[in-house]
């Protein structure tokens, strides 16, 4: 039986391999286990049915998994064309229609990144379709803090403007997001609903992996340590093309490796996105790059961190380092949010603006501008300025912190007040 809140939370799928969306989903899964027990809490992915979380990390809070994608195969259950047949002819035949009409309220977080049709209008389509099953439920939909944009269509961003102001509550997670969320809900829109915030992952609680793992991390961190992220989105031709990258993204990385252990650091790589088989977007196809280059007494003073380890278990990790850069955005927020001294070889705006939530803006080198050793140099400079940087960090990030736990139980109370009342809903039904 439920006594706490029902919700559905989108665009934050667990076990997809990526830890900077599991990091938000935890992050909102951990809140409503803390602050609304008893509640049922369905998350969105693209696996089959309806199943129970497969662990028992959380007590009253009953999490289960809800399979669903944009499918051929419209037939399916889990078709999000299948879903809106149902949601109009009979919602309790299908799973994820039955769980969105009764829902409180229906959490969307757009993978952190991915409202936006700069991926493509497939993409954007898959990420607003748990928007637009919301509003077609007449439930709250609550969008939150994310990045919106770039939209580089018309269509996009009327698109975006329509999902936006049909929004009971929309956040987003940095000055420069917040700016296009503004921009998007019109002059006209409820400044009560529009709200600046901070990226979830920050409220995310580290956790001490197994031995095997936290042992020998406790070992190597006995001396100097400097964790580095390889991001396989940006390690081919490819995607450096579609980000705009100068130079050569892995040379980069291979030359900054090779002079923080020229500096007496050891090295912990750190793998964020973990692809099955290591193929596509894998941080470890890009780590592999790299360490097969390495020098036979390098790669000795080098520690490659399992891909199996969770993003509660990863941030634990990086929050035992000297120091540490990346470029996925996510695991330089594991960094920050542990107060470890933290850098970004960044690829969007979206960093940036993360980083400044919590004064770090300076941290940042944007790839899409310098490359090869002038950003080695930038970045190696920061890594000797860590110390520093930890004590500007111990005063800043606090209340960063403090924010993203803040904001997520003023989004549970809100449901819980619309619960009980009637509930707010956009310009556009």
């Amino acid at each position: 039986m439920v006594t706490g809140l029902q919700l559905v939370l989108a665009g934050a799928a667990l076990g997809n391999g990526n830890r900077g969306v599991e990091a938000l989903a935890r992050s909102v899964a951990d809140s409503v286990e803390r602050e609304r027990p008893g509640s049922l809490l369905t998350i969105l992915d693209d696996g089959w049915g309806l199943r129970k979380m497969p662990d028992a990390r959380y007590g009253t809070t009953v999490v289960e998994l809800a399979g669903v994608r944009r499918s051929r195969r419209w037939h399916r259950p889990e078709s999000w064309a299948q879903v809106r047949v149902a949601q109009t002819l009979a919602p309790r035949r299908n799973h994820v229609a039955r769980r969105i009409t009764t829902a409180d309220a229906v959490l969307d977080l757009s993978a952190g990144d991915s409202f936006t049709d700069l991926y493509g209008p497939a993409r954007l389509a898959t990420v607003s379709a748990p928007k637009h099953a919301a509003v077609r439920a007449g439930r709250p939909l609550v969008l939150l803090p994310q990045t919106y944009g770039p939209f580089t269509t018309a269509v996009g961003r009327h698109h975006a403007e329509r999902l936006v102001r049909s929004a009971a509550l929309a956040y987003a997670r940095d000055a420069w997001s917040f700016a296009q969320l503004c921009e998007l809900a019109g002059p006209d829109a409820d400044a009560t609903r529009i709200r600046q915030g901070v990226d979830v992952a920050f409220a995310l609680e580290p956790r001490r992996p197994c031995p095997e793992v936290s042992d020998r991390l406790d070992e190597v961190t006995q001396g100097l340590t400097a964790g580095i992220n390889v991001s396989g989105l940006l390690h081919d031709a490819a995607g450096q093309a579609r980000f705009g990258l100068v130079g050569n993204y892995l040379d980069t990385m291979m030359a900054l490796v090779r002079r923080l252990l020229a500096d007496g650091a050891h090295v912990v790589f750190v793998p964020h996105v973990h692809e099955v088989n290591g193929v596509g977007e894998s941080d470890i196809a890009a780590i592999d790059a790299i360490r097969a280059r390495l020098e036979p007494t390098e790669a000795t003073r080098v520690t490659l961190l399992s891909p199996g380890l969770d993003a509660a278990e990863l941030k634990w990790c990086i929050s035992q380092l000297d120091w540490f850069a990346g470029s996925r955005m996510h695991a330089t927020i594991a960094a920050l949010s542990t107060l470890t001294p933290a850098a970004a070889f960044a690829y969007s705006d979206k960093t940036r603006g993360v980083f400044e939530t919590c004064g770090m803006g300076r941290h940042v080198v944007d790839a899409r501008t310098v490359a090869g050793q002038p950003a080695v140099e930038q970045l190696l400079d920061l890594f000797r300025r860590r110390e520093t940087t930890r004590r500007e960090l111990a005063a800043s990030a606090p209340v960063t912190i403090e924010g993203a736990r803040l904001q997520l139980t003023a989004v549970l109370d809100a449901v819980a007040q619309w619960r009980d009342h009637a509930h707010p809903v956009g310009s556009i039904a």
